[in-house]
């Protein structure tokens, strides 16, 4: 969620605030990555929900944290008890779904459409009879995702008239996909989720133990950015993750280039007023 920086700023940078490495980087693995509140909160109702299992629905805006929420969350499953299939970026018409989908379940690729439908279906409903783990269809990133692609993850769950889950669909996109669950088209669609939620921004708290948490993972043991300087960057930033990031890296790159050691609520308004995407907010 970070900006790229040439290695010779990045030596740069680590050299004047005596990081270890850059901190706000995307590198980091799942579960060595900041847990917010409202990200734990998700992780804990997602686990409560697979024991109902069947469908259900995750939103936010852009940035916020959906996907390592989910990666963590996936990270976390049983394989014993669980068949992950994952979309990192859901396929957007019902033929490249259906093909998609049925290579990632190692099916061979029909001709036929109608058979490539009948072909998944079968698998995912008869796969924890003949397999033992639940399968779990993790569809990310679903927002640009067809009505009638939608559409179709709910008939595949469709089998034989049976009341049952035989496998459970995580559907998760931005506030897009939340407008496109209205579609009339999408009713029955909508009657299935068994749990629909969406993923808050950061609680001020939370955005300045995310600051501290990167500084510290990055080996800074002083207080680089003041409290006034935290706070500003969560009302710029409305708590979104990946806005924080720009923030503070930003704000990290001037302060090098101004010989500070420190950053403080001022030089925030500095920095914000430069930059073309902030510009204007303390006006």
């Amino acid at each position: 969620m970070s900006a790229t920086v040439p290695l010779v700023h990045k030596r740069r940078l680590q050299s004047h605030f005596g990081f270890t490495g850059l901190p706000f980087r995307k590198g980091l693995k799942a579960a060595q990555m900041f847990d917010s509140t409202s990200q734990r909160e998700l992780g804990q109702a997602l686990h409560l929900w697979l024991e109902i299992g069947g469908m259900a629905l995750v939103t936010g805006p852009p940035g916020v944290g959906k996907s390592i929420t989910l990666r963590r969350f996936a990270n976390s499953l049983e394989n014993t008890r669980f068949h992950i299939v994952r979309f990192a970026q859901a396929p957007l018409t019902p033929v490249g779904f259906l093909r998609s989908l049925n290579r990632q379940l190692g099916l061979p690729l029909r001709r036929h459409t109608a058979d490539l439908f009948d072909q998944a279906r079968t698998y995912l409903n008869t796969y924890a009879e003949s397999q033992g783990p639940h399968p779990l269809l993790i569809l990310d990133d679903a927002e640009g995702m067809k009505t009638e692609t939608l559409d179709l993850v709910r008939r595949l769950t469709n089998w034989e008239l049976d009341a049952r889950d035989r496998f459970s669909v995580l559907i998760v996109g931005t506030e897009a996909l939340q407008r496109s669950m209205r579609h009339p088209g999408l009713v029955s669609l909508q009657s299935r989720f068994s749990y629909a939620a969406s993923l808050r921004p950061f609680s001020m708290v939370d955005t300045q133990n995310y600051l501290r948490f990167h500084l510290s993972q990055s080996g800074c043991t002083d207080q680089l950015f003041h409290e006034q300087a935290m706070r500003h960057i969560f009302l710029i930033s409305g708590g979104v993750p990946r806005t924080v990031n720009q923030l503070a890296l930003q704000s990290l790159i001037q302060a090098v280039v101004a010989g500070l050691d420190e950053i403080d609520k001022s030089f925030i308004t500095q920095v914000t007023n430069a930059n073309p995407l902030f510009a204007g907010f303390d006006q």
